[in-house]
């Protein structure tokens, strides 16, 4: 009986001890005077997410129309405490005003368990962030990028080329895998000096490798990144890698192997990996594309920054920039094609502008600065980010001043969490009138400049926005320039119409496929 009642006595008490720690953990922004939405216990507000009922932009969406007359709100991601900012003008106060207390991503990979991870520009923190940031802007100058276009315009012509080959008048083709192995094939040429050809060889390793580093939709990568961002200790004791060595070694051993070809055949790189080793090496290939700006950010104690760079700090860069171009760019060209489906009036438009350029598809300035090219782009990137939402790890003490009715100031700590909504505003009817109708006219010069810039963040903001976003921009127009000379995009009887999205990506994808039909143009 005794011992009866001990036992009862300790499941009391635990249940009693849970139950406040729960209650200390949920009541988090209740304390700062922050309001909340219902939130469950132990999963916050990610259970549906957990699930599979919802998306994650859906649940970020969700909780920024829990109320529409707030500038933030508290939300919990399990027992993680966010800070969801509402507000344009708030997100640029605190992302650019007052970086200085914002430096810095939240954890996202334990970097002991990730080499690949470790050194990237979205992992580092602090003084490490600002020097690597220097390191590696020169990479995307605007006399790089124009480097970059003719092996660009070779990987688009050489798609096309595959597609036009195909017999029938429309070739039926899954958007989500094709463009994949397009941007594989671009990219790993770019940033390697690889050449690929994930279309023609479909076991390609390259083409395989990015597709296992970016998958997210794979349920086991996706708890091993909770345990990584709420439960890093439990990570770490069980060593879960997200990556794997498998795909840490392949892509280290790229670098280790053209490090080797430079010091053995002193061959001229164009690559960015091949232009950062040489940089480290001294010839600095990369520092006289610099302005003066960068020139001296780029000085450390009279030594150059690019001597800092270890082999794994360069092939930690390289991969985020192969992953989020494999990613990013293949979503963006799946959702636009799926836009320009359903809608043939604007693809009619985009068609009759890039055939009135042809001859100028081998100009950087040309290609770059196509107007209406660059509107259906901008509104694809408005209604389907890649990026749902972006994070802010709080590095200084901060106060949210008071300036609506009802406020307080809100205390942020170091080590709080802020969250900016990206998909939540571009789809918020305040900023865009009918948001859920794609509509490239919002952004012709003249509707542009009504369009509020922090309400606008495809590729993030501030300081910490990403530093690839003129190379994205400059893979999709050369992709899309190439397929619409040739081809229009028409919807086939396997489309879903309305377009579905995955529920099981971190990211904004579409669903398990997305079929759509390459329809060969008449040629005059």
């Amino acid at each position: 009986m005794k011992l009866f009642m001990l036992g009862t006595t300790t499941s009391i008490c635990s249940v009693f001890i849970l139950f406040i720690l729960l209650l200390r953990i949920y009541t988090y922004w209740y304390r700062k005077k922050v309001k909340t939405g219902h939130v469950t216990p132990i999963f916050g507000d990610t259970l549906y997410v957990l699930l599979g009922i919802e998306s994650f932009p859906e649940m970020i969406q969700k909780i920024y129309n829990k109320s529409q007359d707030i500038r933030y709100i508290g939300t919990y991601q399990l027992h993680m405490p966010l800070l969801l900012i509402r507000s344009p003008e708030l997100i640029k106060e605190m992302c650019v005003r007052d970086f200085d207390h914002f430096l810095d991503h939240r954890p996202m990979i334990n970097e002991d368990l990730d080499k690949l991870w470790a050194k990237n520009l979205s992992s580092l923190k602090g003084n490490s962030w600002k020097k690597s940031r220097s390191a590696f802007s020169p990479s995307f100058t605007g006399s790089k990028l124009k480097s970059m276009l003719p092996s660009t315009c070779r990987a688009a012509e050489s798609f096309v080329q595959y597609f036009l080959s195909r017999v029938g008048d429309v070739v039926e083709v899954d958007c989500k895998d094709i463009y994949s192995r397009y941007v594989t094939n671009s990219v790993a040429s770019l940033i390697y000096g690889i050449q690929t050809d994930s279309l023609v060889d479909q076991t390609n390793e390259f083409h395989y490798m990015g597709r296992e580093a970016s998958g997210v939709n794979n349920m086991k990568k996706r708890i091993v990144l909770f345990l990584h961002q709420l439960f890093p200790e439990i990570a770490k004791f069980f060593q879960m890698s997200f990556f794997g060595k498998e795909i840490d070694d392949f892509f280290i051993n790229i670098v280790k192997h053209k490090m080797k070809l430079l010091e053995e055949e002193n061959m001229k790189q164009t690559d960015i990996v091949g232009l950062l080793l040489e940089a480290r090496m001294g010839q600095d290939t990369l520092a006289e594309e610099t302005d003066q700006t960068h020139a001296v950010e780029n000085r450390v104690k009279g030594k150059d920054i690019h001597q800092y760079l270890t082999d794994i700090d360069i092939a930690s860069q390289a991969f985020v920039y192969f992953n989020a171009s494999y990613e990013t760019i293949s979503s963006t060209l799946s959702f636009m094609s799926y836009e320009l489906a359903v809608n043939p009036e604007i693809q009619n438009k985009l068609i009759q502008e890039i055939d009135n350029n042809k001859d100028l598809t081998q100009n950087f300035d040309a290609v770059m600065e196509m107007p209406y090219l660059d509107m259906v782009i901008s509104e694809t990137l408005r209604k389907w980010p890649n990026t749902p939402a972006t994070d802010r790890f709080v590095t200084k003490p901060y106060t949210i001043q008071p300036t609506l009715p009802g406020e307080e100031p809100v205390h942020l700590e170091i080590g709080d969490n802020i969250l900016v909504p990206i998909f939540a505003l571009h789809r918020d009817p305040k900023y865009y009138a009918d948001p859920e109708r794609f509509d490239p006219e919002r952004f012709s010069p003249e509707n542009r400049k009504n369009i509020n810039p922090f309400a606008y963040l495809p590729f993030g903001v501030g300081p910490r926005r990403c530093l690839g976003m003129r190379f994205a921009l400059l893979q999709i127009k050369v992709a899309f320039i190439h397929i619409l000379s040739k081809f229009e995009i028409v919807p086939v009887e396997k489309t879903d119409i309305p377009l579905k999205i995955s529920r099981l990506s971190l990211t904004l994808t579409s669903g398990e496929s997305l079929t759509l039909g390459l329809k060969k143009r008449i040629q005059r």
